[in-house]
């Protein structure tokens, strides 16, 4: 019902550049925005932006510079913008409440007759309001010989006022479902390196090399989470967004002996070959408080690409590689589990050749012990399934031939050019299950060469 409802909201910006002497420059940008999301006192947010830069090449004390350093800019920005797209799409008018008035009901009467009770979705709040991210942008643009173009940024975002619904109200307080509130912030920080190279050497020979990379890391300085502190290691705070949690796998059970003498595992049951974790906090049980950070984050921390073109005479020639470093995933056991879905899925070859059995109690097979159905103990998020997704690819690669004017010209052609050309044509990663940007489902559709 509030889906169809037309939806209103309200801003205004403005905007204000100088630029002095093609030297100095600076900008101020605002926006005053207006939602229906959110309480009168809290609809309204103020969101301001300032720039600034300036050309150091074309100071006067650059002049005898100019045939080495092209080109220097120096740029600095701070703003702030406001986010009121936080919750789900049913929580649309947070100062309002929804109520069921069809609600869980109860049976009343000898006859048992149904009458419907009311249901508490949500409670008013008008203080909820907009998520804020600050950002700061410090950056340089450098030209040297007008051939080489070099172009850096640091940049630091912290976001605060991150709806999260509340852990900590008591049940005394008598709330049928938990009120949610601005109490979250992250940060993230990081940097990008572009670099460009363009230079003819001759009427023959010419090339073009590019180059980019990007770090960006982000981790959570408050979160709304239960009392950690007999458990530190399950807290949020201070760490990594997209922070994968798991168990440590220590081995594969060895045998039913190995099984009775090791602590017990809240996870379904589990027999000789299956994966033994490790206690953590050395409580004589494997429960949610033995699971620890494990691996980089699922969101790759680095980014990178570099290519290059190049052309001799008639023939020419571009290769361009990407690759991306320090994330993580889980291979997902679950669905690779053999003989399940009625006995129709196979077996992959990797799971026959090394796998825990009777005749080969290996500790450390990729595979635990076989079985018809799933064993819940060996699909929760562990070491035994995390793997590195560093990885570089030649992402496309073309070769092509230009055949002479003076040629073409006779049958009318203005230019006539052959090439073949290539995707996805080499991998290196320590991953060699699959292709690793498939991550950790193998049966998906592949990635095409």
């Amino acid at each position: 019902l509030q889906a169809s409802l037309p939806q209103r909201n309200i801003s205004t910006a403005g905007r204000f550049a100088y630029g002095y002497d093609s030297r100095y420059f600076i900008e101020f940008n605002f926006g005053y925005n207006g939602t229906e999301r959110f309480a009168k006192n809290n609809r309204f947010g103020f969101f301001p932006s300032l720039g600034a830069g300036w050309m150091v090449s074309n100071e006067d004390f650059m002049a005898g510079m100019k045939d080495v350093i092209s080109t220097l800019k120096l740029k600095a920005t701070y703003g702030k913008v406001g986010n009121d797209q936080i919750g789900s799409q049913y929580d649309r008018f947070f100062y309002l409440s929804q109520i069921n008035m069809s609600g869980t009901g109860y049976w009343f009467g000898k006859d048992l007759n149904y009458k419907s009770g009311i249901t508490i979705g949500r409670y008013a709040n008008d203080l909820i309001t907009w998520e804020i991210a600050t950002k700061t942008n410090l950056g340089f643009e450098l030209g040297l010989f007008d051939d080489l173009t070099l172009l850096g940024d640091y940049f630091v975002e912290t976001r605060s006022n991150i709806l999260q619904t509340r852990v900590d109200i008591p049940t005394s307080m008598g709330l049928r479902v938990a009120p949610q509130a601005n109490v979250g912030v992250a940060q993230g920080r990081g940097f990008e390196l572009e670099l460009k190279y363009q230079k003819n050497f001759n009427n023959d020979f010419w090339t073009v090399v590019n180059g980019n990379f990007t770090y960006a890391s982000s981790k959570y300085k408050k979160f709304e989470e239960p009392d950690y502190s007999d458990v530190p290691w399950r807290s949020r705070v201070g760490l990594k967004i997209n922070q994968p949690m798991g168990y440590i796998a220590e081995r594969l059970f060895i045998d039913e002996e190995d099984v009775n003498n090791s602590p017990r595992q809240f996870f379904g049951p589990y027999l000789a070959g299956d994966i033994k974790y490790k206690d953590i906090n050395k409580d004589g049980e494997i429960t949610a408080d033995d699971a620890v950070p494990i691996g980089f984050p699922t969101v790759p921390e680095i980014i990178y690409g570099s290519g290059f073109s190049l052309g001799y005479k008639a023939f020419d020639l571009s290769l361009f590689f990407q690759g991306s470093a320090r994330s993580s995933f889980f291979i997902d056991s679950g669905a690779l589990t053999p003989f399940t879905n009625k006995g129709q899925r196979g077996l992959l070859k990797y799971i026959a050749d090394d796998h825990w059995s009777e005749t080969d109690r290996n500790i450390n097979s990729f595979w635990p012990r076989l079985s018809e159905y799933q064993i819940a103990n060996n699909n929760v998020p562990s070491t035994h399934w995390l793997r590195d997704g560093v990885f570089v690819r030649l992402k496309t690669a073309e070769f092509g031939y230009t055949l002479p004017e003076n040629l073409t010209k006779k049958f009318r052609v203005n230019m006539l050019r052959f090439y073949v050309s290539g995707s996805n044509l080499w991998l290196w990663s320590k991953f060699k299950m699959w292709d690793v940007e498939m991550a950790g489902n193998g049966l998906g559709y592949p990635i095409q060469r």
